[in-house]
């Protein structure tokens, strides 16, 4: 008998697939083979001393610029070379702008200082959303080269080609044995194996310490010639006329790479055309919890390139180089001109060179381990020197700007002005965006006017978006590294990166500096800091070699010079182009086009699932035409809380004080932005419709992700599809996914962040933790059901790390990536209700939240009783879901509760089931009140209200069913197993006739409960007689919110229009032409500023109307007579779908009329004129 498919089997990600079939494996290391034979019948030892000759010719000469010799030991080209810092005409054209900006200041100095801080918030923001993309597309899937090691293993007899190691170095006598053991550990035939000390010729400590070593004749000694500037890139320039290899590399002294890198950089070579420039390998660091600084240099590393160079790769940005580990072939690196001697980030130069001239460069997954400083001094001057680098290359790209401009060149231009420009810009305002934000939280109460002159709204959104989001991304992200880079015991500290930030700004501030005083200066880095006072081993393995084998004390390897040159000395442009055409015949790819697809389907995994496609295609029918339905029948604004809702989404600009603040502070602010592409349409939002849409989006996104869950759950579309039809078919489902109301938006995110959490806890991979931090986020920001949801995943994301036996580390790690994301939407309400209302639980104990509006809820039965509160959840479950699912539903959670146990793939599962422990604790807490017929005494009249909240447990009920349905069919047998399904499908359309025919109770709750949206008969009068003019109005009390009265937003003044409001509330007459207010109603703040006895105020207004329960309507005197209008016949249909709302201090009562009635003008009472 075959056990369901339940257990927690990992799910290999795409960047875990390793190559099985072995016809795919014989394919690539047959092809390999071939191509690395070629790669050395073209490589002789002839040619290799030719093309030696040839470029030490034009490499060696010394050019004179002016009165200065520069001799670099490379092709002098001076568009490309740093030598001037800044050209006449940049010079010229910043003093004109500063000049322009100084004058402009001077005559229109806000203007000015608006378009100032409106530019520098653009390029953040631009540059926060390029990061984003970046970084996911890397997360999603990156785009470096991975060699698979099985291969490289495979290959060990290949006759590979002859590679050339630069080792740059100056004063490292200690760190030389530690470099000297990693180059030994290379997993390279040491005969094709050309390794260059380039040392300076005053360093004899550091020659000396290299022949104490005995080393094999493959290390050489090179001394590079006294001469300016001393800088490591004309080290490496020398070092370059020198090489013999195919193929060279660059390692600092302190370098220690992974044994395979070689080989893998040279078949990254082989799977790439002749366009292959450079293999990027990855940096980090061998000694990253050393103390603070290194933790978070650590990180900054991981990030950038784990994720940030892979990214531009994918996105086919320019990429900045590393300082090391490099890989090149020496054709094309001496066909560019090697590297420019007076630029001191040389790397970074490089990499945009290549990319100017079309050629490709490619991250390589092999990590060359670094030393990362552990002094903040030394930190300070290595960074000083990298931003003054990125200064001088920003400078010298930027020479012959127009050259942007022309077709296939814009990628390039926005790698430079926002990876390049932007990235070193950004640590000069740093400081002074910092001191803004502390003035103005420090001084705000005198600083407020100006700023909110300095930064209009527009600005002050997208300033605020940067800081907020910007801030806490930019943070994140060096978590995201850490954890992809299983840097567990990093992550914690990454949370205090701003700190390293600020380190960042005083670096720049010296490297500016330099800048102008000493631009060629190169500030030493000192190495081997992370071996202490002790000096390094020594190398047992070297000491036994025979002295003949020892390097030789070379005062440099002599090359002979030919005797014609083959290019000018002043080198143009053209010139480059010219020599690579030259070496047009490199090796083609070891595998053609076709040959490459076969390799990519053999390791591909996802694939598209038809039957996915298929739901998602039935649930936009059914949600098309539901909507459609309840939309034909005036039945969308049953619930008063769908007013609210669209009016809150409508006031961000539709409003006298239009924007983000319009959001409220009570209800949750997601489902709100998700009605914004659609309420700005005034027959949408009069409609319903803008919120139907946006719930509709979300009803679509929960059944995908309910899809999705019970495949991985079940490994049987049918069974899956029958789960999903399950919810997708609910008729309550389909009516509240119709409405405005906030049930969907928070069904969706939760979804979304259950099925990632369940994901994860099967596969264990860090984006799959991200991704259900983010569904959290959203979740918190859609309802407080979210709040619960983020508690509860936070425990079971500790348990699943504790039940997998992990490290105390990484389970540390997992909580704060989760935690920090999933929780951060919680973070930004508590501080918008502090910053707003100034009561950071304003939405807790506010006037307008749930315990404000609903102090009676303590008097109810499931106050303190938690078996009452069980049972009156229960049955809103059973009425919203159908007793049949219910029933099968506990029946399928017996099951895979003795089958999984305690397990990670079971606390997914009890993730969907959250909703219900949040419900019967808001009951018994009394934050929440819930009336559902059969719970409710058959005494009490308030049979229905909130039973929406049911809905919240629908996803988790198709999601056991589904899982029901999958195992029937596994432990029946195949015909058997098939009924069983269909038995299954039938209680699913069984139990949805029943729900339909029976009375759709969230549309009940919506006609007559307590949730009802109550018809004022003051919206049919100002139908007919409104002739504008403004409206102050307590909302909260009135519930009119202009949707059916045909006002607009604008003209209504309540408690959100700030100055307004206030000057409204102390002299009417002034503000407004219109009043509604309620004398009786102790919570009316209007009516608590304004007696509407007093003679003064009669005399300025008069009344109008007034209903039945007290709210009256009044009009200013003095004004021109009022018109008088029909009453159209859609609002008379909307308003008579609430004839059975009856209005209540309490909750309505909630008992069907005996039969259908009206409402009409006719209705109400004498209005007083």
């Amino acid at each position: 008998m075959k056990r369901p498919n339940l257990a927690e089997e990992p799910t290999r990600g795409l960047d875990q697939v390793v190559i099985t079939d072995a016809r795919a494996m014989r394919l690539q290391v047959a092809r390999y083979k071939e191509w690395l034979s070629a790669q050395t019948r073209r490589h002789t030892a002839f040619s290799a001393v030719q093309e030696m000759n040839e470029y030490a010719a034009s490499a060696g000469k010394v050019t004179l610029v002016g009165k200065r010799k520069v001799e670099i030991f490379a092709p002098f080209r001076s568009e490309h070379s740093a030598l001037q810092t800044i050209t006449t005409w940049q010079i010229v054209t910043l003093i004109a702008l500063v000049a322009l900006w100084c004058v402009g200041l001077n005559f229109f100095r806000l203007q000015v200082l608006v378009g100032t801080m409106a530019v520098i918030t653009f390029f953040y923001l631009f540059h926060l959303l390029l990061t984003i993309v970046l970084s996911l597309f890397t997360f999603r899937r990156s785009a470096e080269e991975h060699i698979d090691e099985a291969i490289v293993y495979a290959l060990q007899s290949a006759d590979w080609p002859h590679y050339t190691i630069l080792c740059p170095l100056y004063r490292e006598a200690r760190v030389v044995p530690q470099f000297v053991r990693a180059m030994r550990a290379l997993d390279y035939p040491p005969e094709k194996l050309q390794i260059l000390f380039l040392t300076e010729a005053d360093d004899a400590e550091t020659r000396n310490a290299i022949r104490a070593l005995h080393l094999p004749p493959h290390f050489k000694i090179v001394i590079v010639p006294d001469g300016q500037p001393r800088t490591k890139p004309r080290a490496c320039n020398y070092g370059l006329m020198q090489a013999s290899g195919q193929y060279v590399v660059i390692y600092d002294a302190e370098d220690v790479p992974e044994p395979m890198q070689l080989k893998k950089a040279v078949l990254t070579f082989a799977n790439h055309g002749p366009n292959l420039a450079c293999v990027q390998a990855k940096l980090n660091f061998y000694n990253p919890e050393q103390n603070i600084l290194t933790r978070w240099f650590t990180s900054e590393y991981s990030l950038w390139f784990d994720l940030i160079l892979p990214g531009l790769q994918q996105a086919g940005l320019s990429i900045p180089l590393g300082g090391t580990s490099n890989h090149f072939p020496t054709r094309i690196l001496r066909a560019l001109g090697g590297w420019d001697a007076f630029n001191v980030t040389e790397d970074c130069d490089l990499g945009l060179r290549l990319a100017r001239y079309r050629l490709d460069t490619v991250v390589l997954n092999s990590t060359t381990y670094e030393e990362a400083n552990s002094r903040p001094k030394n930190w300070i001057r290595q960074r000083s020197r990298w931003i003054k680098g990125y200064m001088q290359t920003y400078l010298v790209s930027m020479r012959h700007p127009f050259r942007y401009l022309r077709p296939g060149h814009m990628r390039e231009f926005i790698s430079l002005q926002l990876v390049i420009g932007g990235k070193t810009a950004f640590l000069f305002l740093n400081p002074m965006l910092w001191l803004l934000f502390l003035l103005y939280i420090i001084f705000r109460p005198f600083v407020e006017g100006a700023y909110q002159s300095l930064f209009p709204k527009p600005i002050l959104y997208a300033s605020t978006f940067t800081l907020v989001f910007g801030n806490f991304f930019y943070i994140y992200i060096y978590l995201l590294a850490c954890l992809r880079r299983r840097q567990y015991r990093l992550i914690k500290w990454a949370l205090l990166v701003p700190v390293y930030w600020v380190m960042m700004s005083i670096a720049a501030c010296m490297g500016g500096f330099q800048l102008i005083v000493k631009p060629h200066y190169w500030e030493k880095t000192e190495h081997g800091l992370h071996l202490g006072k002790k000096q390094a081993q020594p190398l047992p393995d070297f000491a036994t070699l025979d002295a003949t084998f020892a390097v030789m004390d070379e005062p440099t390897v002599q090359i002979p010079v030919a005797g014609y040159l083959r290019q000018q000395l002043q080198q143009q442009s053209s010139s480059i182009t010219a020599a690579f055409r030259s070496i047009a015949t490199l090796p083609v790819p070891a595998f053609t086009r076709r040959e490459r697809v076969q390799l990519d389907q053999a390791t591909r995994r996802h694939k598209k699932n038809p039957w996915l496609v298929a739901t998602l295609l039935i649930a936009a029918i059914a949600s098309i035409a539901s909507c459609w339905y309840f939309f034909q029948q005036h039945q969308i604004l049953l619930y008063g809380d769908a007013y609210s809702h669209m009016m809150l989404a409508r006031r961000f600009f539709d409003s006298t004080t239009p924007g983000f603040a319009q959001l409220g502070g009570v209800w949750l602010p997601l489902p709100h932005l998700l009605m914004l592409p659609f309420i700005w349409n005034d027959y949408l939002w009069r409609s319903g419709l803008a919120g139907s849409f946006a719930s509709m989006i979300c009803y679509l996104v929960a059944c995908g992700y309910l899809f999705l869950a019970a495949q991985r759950l079940t490994n049987n579309n049918l069974a899956s599809f029958i789960g999903t039809l399950a919810f997708m078919a609910n008729p309550n489902i389909l009516y509240l996914q119709s409405t405005p109301l906030s049930e969907l938006a928070c069904i969706a995110t939760s979804t979304m962040a259950c099925y990632y959490f369940l994901c994860w806890s099967q596969d264990n991979l860090p984006k799959q933790l991200v991704w259900a931090a983010a569904g959290t986020f959203l979740a918190t920001l859609a309802r407080y059901d979210g709040w619960a949801l983020f508690v509860a995943l936070l425990i079971f994301v500790l348990l699943v790390s504790l039940l997998r036996r992990q490290r105390w580390a990484q389970i540390q790690g997992n909580l704060f990536v989760f935690g920090t994301f999933g929780g951060l939407g919680i973070v930004l309400w508590l501080f918008w209700n502090l910053v707003i209302f100034h009561d950071i639980l304003y939405f807790q104990r506010g006037p307008y939240s749930a315990q404000g509006q609903g102090v009676h809820i303590t008097t109810h039965e499931t106050y303190h009783n938690l078996y009452e509160a069980i049972r009156y959840y229960g049955f809103n479950i059973v009425e919203v879901c159908g007793p049949i699912l219910v029933i099968l539903a506990l029946l399928a959670f017996i099951v895979i509760l003795f089958r999984l146990r305690i397990s990670p793939v079971m606390l997914a599962v009890l993730a969907f089931l959250v909703p219900v422990g949040f419900y019967v604790l808001s009951l018994y807490t009394g934050q929440v009140g819930v009336f559902v017929p059969g719970a409710e005494p058959a005494s009490d009249p308030r049979i229905l209200f909130n039973v929406r909240f049911g809905s919240e447990v629908a996803t988790a009920a198709g999601l056991l069913l589904a899982i029901l349905a999958g195992w029937v069919q596994q432990i029946l047998p195949r015909i058997l197993g098939v009924l069983g399904q269909l038995l299954v499908v039938g209680a699913v359309a069984a139990q949805v006739f029943f729900i339909a025919t029976g009375g759709i109770i969230t549309v009940q709750d919506g006609q007559y409960g307590g949730s009802c949206a109550f018809p004022h008969l003051i919206n049919l009068y100002l139908v007919q007689h409104y002739a504008g003019g403004r409206i102050l109005e307590n909302t909260f009390t009135s519930n009119i919110d202009g949707v059916d009265a045909g006002v607009e937003l604008k003209d209504i003044v309540y408690d959100g229009s700030a100055d307004l409001w206030t000057q409204a509330l102390n002299d009417p007459a002034s503000v407004v032409d219109w009043i509604i207010v309620d004398p009786t109603n102790p919570r009316d703040v209007v009516a608590q500023h304004i007696d509407v006895n007093k003679s003064t105020f009669q005399q300025q207004f008069m009344l109008v109307y007034q209903e039945q329960f007290g709210l009256r309507l009044y009009h200013r005197n003095g004004l021109p007579p009022l018109p008088t209008r029909p009453v159209p016949a859609t609002t008379q249909l909307d308003l008579n779908q609430h004839h059975q709302c009856i209005y209540s201090q309490n909750y309505s009562i909630a008992a069907p009329p005996a039969g259908p009635a009206t409402l009409s003008i006719a209705d109400r009472h004498r209005p007083l004129v």
